[in-house]
């Protein structure tokens, strides 16, 4: 090629990779302006059929503006048209369901989620970023973490139901030890599904260990409940606790093996632990390879393990002492029960 053809190829090539940056910050730019439409009250609105006249009447925006906002939201299907006299506009399924929250899943915290990793993405390149876990502890929490409602109970009893030995062991009481708590999502809900069972919920995160007892008080389950503000490699508990349960996926890796160890010890002999896999989408496409590398450096970037299959889980079981090692297929992913010997 001459140099004419070279330059020509080069501003191509330039001009590609700028469409596809342009692509990429595209869905960035519609969760802030979900955000921002949640903020000022829109999605409220928006549960019900509504004009886009209503909508700038609300907020105050030209109708010009709120036209713009809308078309943004259809092309993104975030709300849908309906047929009539005069265009109305109103969310969709799946929308107007994250919005009411069902069982605590939260639209604002999902949003809140998102910006702590893009925070978290920004220090990819700062050689002296340290893990700070707990700067987005609570958000991070808060994403994961359902409330206690027939529909997480019955999501939970499709687990439970995978392994009945794990299960009928709460179902006729004792301690459950849940380590790594969060905000409750799987403790609270278990408690709730099993009335005889009581637990020690341990996390170290102080406004998180603040939030899950205000959301133990709500549940009704604090009575059974010991929430212990504690790093979990420093239980002292020996031979306590009849099952276990570690939310691994969120322990870095310096702490895994004494956490282990630690919870080990905590169960009577014969004890269960069990531990849940969380896996990257089984899809093989251009845009889950970039999510599943995207979450890899954002877990990275909290110290934590990006992915652990339950064949790993399982390795890492027994070399903590775990004895019958088994991996459960359950409605809601594979789960992985070991056992302290006598």
């Amino acid at each position: 090629m001459n140099d004419e053809q070279v330059e020509v190829a080069d501003l191509q090539a330039a001009l590609g990779a700028r469409e596809r940056l342009r692509q990429w910050a595209d869905g960035g730019q519609v969760a802030e302006l979900l955000y921002a439409a949640s903020a000022s009250g829109w999605l409220d609105i928006l549960k019900e059929p509504t004009t886009v006249e209503a909508l700038a009447e609300n907020s105050g925006v030209s109708t010009e503006r709120a036209r713009r906002v809308i078309e943004v939201f259809l092309a993104a299907e975030v709300v849908r048209s309906l047929e009539g006299p005069s265009p109305a506009y109103v969310l969709t399924t799946e929308f107007a369901a994250l919005h009411r929250s069902p069982a605590g899943v939260r639209l604002d915290d999902t949003i809140d989620d998102l910006a702590a990793a893009r925070n978290r993405i920004r220090s990819a390149f700062s050689p002296d970023a340290r893990d700070h876990w707990e700067q987005d502890a609570l958000i991070v929490a808060r994403n994961w973490g359902m409330l206690p409602t027939a529909a997480s109970r019955a999501i939970f009893s499709m687990a439970y139901n995978a392994v009945p030995e794990y299960r009928d062991r709460l179902a006729a009481g004792g301690t459950l030890l849940d380590v790594g708590s969060g905000v409750g999502g799987a403790l609270l809900t278990t408690l709730t599904i099993f009335t005889q069972l009581r637990a020690v919920g341990v996390e170290r995160a102080d406004d998180v260990v603040q939030e899950l007892r205000t959301r133990a008080e709500a549940a009704g389950v604090a009575s059974r409940l010991e929430v212990r503000c504690a790093d979990a490699r420093e239980l002292s508990d020996e031979a306590v606790c009849e099952v276990a349960y570690w939310a691994q996926a969120f322990f870095p890796r310096d702490a895994r093996a004494s956490t282990l160890a630690a919870v080990r010890r905590a169960l009577v002999p014969g004890g269960l632990l069990m531990v849940q896999e969380l896996t990257p989408s089984a899809q093989d496409t251009p845009e889950a390879q970039l999510h599943s590398a995207l979450g890899a450096l954002v877990a990275e970037s909290r110290g934590v393990p990006p992915v652990c299959t339950a064949e790993e889980l399982a390795a890492e079981l027994r070399d903590g002492g775990f004895e019958d090692v088994q991996v459960a297929v359950s409605p809601v992913g594979r789960l992985v029960v070991g056992r302290r010997g006598n």
